[in-house]
């Protein structure tokens, strides 16, 4: 594909960056003439909103994430990869986070011939379980053992966010329950235009991202107007296996208040209708770090900060 940089302007009106007519956005956009692009008005294509629209998830690819094991070009371990577009994006990305999500799942050990597309519980509103009351038998690979979890009201009543909840007979066992944070980012394409994408974060992604949430808190303007660069970190676990975790840099706020509006337009969109996200990809994600009980395969068998490690 190619990234030279299209010419694109602003449209007050509809809300929308309008990319200009160029030889490359003709060859990219599948060979649409000007005068169709120049007509379109944005027209409803029917009774939906925000919460219809999935956007594309971006991740960093590890060895097993499915895009690498796959074989599809370009994916390679240790790069932020946008799913639909199959794009690399390299080691970093830069772009303006636009709403965050906070939730806890409750994620079945991945074992071999499980066909588990989604969590066996949610909270989404980071508290209560969605479906309360409930109770799962799960096994962990190696370990013949059947082990029982009973979720409750919410997610702390019986401690299923702490570590030894997942393996009882375990005290540094990883908790059962996963906190994760979906935000939703509009991030820099290689080709000049933008891209909205969700970027889910959990495990060795919270403690990053928790020192993100409050940088943002920290700036004293609203987070969609902040930019940040985010750059792929290669670290060693407990056991010397090499995994990639992130960080999260400041670099500024948006430049122009056009850009600023329109932000904020996308923020009071999505606040009021919600975003998709993709289960089947978080949970190669997620569910990958507990695989085994001697630990992950491409993430470090514990948190980095002492603090989080329960010995």
């Amino acid at each position: 594909m190619n990234f030279e940089k299209p010419r694109y302007r602003w449209n007050g009106e509809k809300g929308t960056y309008v990319i200009m007519a160029t030889e490359i956005t003709e060859k990219e956009s599948g060979g649409i003439p000007a005068w169709m692009r120049e007509a379109s008005t944005g027209s409803t294509f029917g009774n939906i909103d925000a919460s219809d629209l999935k956007p594309p998830r971006l991740m960093v690819l590890a060895g097993q994430s499915p895009a690498v094991m796959d074989g599809t070009p370009g994916a390679t371990p240790g790069n932020f990869w946008i799913s639909i577009l199959n794009l690399n994006l390299g080691p970093a990305v830069t772009g303006t986070p636009i709403l965050l999500r906070k939730t806890y799942q409750l994620w079945a050990p991945k074992v071999p011939g499980s066909e588990q597309k989604g969590p066996l519980a949610s909270a989404s509103d980071g508290i209560n379980w969605d479906v309360p009351n409930q109770t799962f038998e799960v096994k962990f690979i190696g370990n013949p053992k059947v082990y029982k979890w009973h979720i409750k009201r919410t997610v702390f009543e019986n401690r299923m966010d702490k570590f030894g909840s997942s393996q009882d007979d375990d005290p540094k066992s990883k908790p059962a329950a996963t906190l994760t944070y979906d935000v939703l980012w509009l991030i820099d394409l290689p080709n000049g235009q933008k891209q909205l994408c969700v970027f889910t974060n959990a495990r060795t992604g919270v403690i990053p991202t928790q020192n993100f949430i409050s940088t943002t808190r920290a700036i004293g303007v609203d987070q969609y107007f902040q930019r940040y660069r985010i750059v792929v970190q290669r670290k060693s676990g407990p056991t010397g296996d090499p995994y990639f975790t992130y960080e999260y840099q400041y670099i500024g706020n948006v430049k122009t208040e056009e850009e600023g509006k329109f932000n904020k337009g996308l923020w009071q969109q999505y606040i009021k209708s919600g975003f998709i996200t993709d289960f089947a990809d978080e949970a190669n994600d997620i569910r990958t770090e507990r695989n085994t009980q001697g630990g992950p395969k491409d993430f470090a068998a514990a948190k980095d900060d002492d603090e989080e490690i329960p010995f």
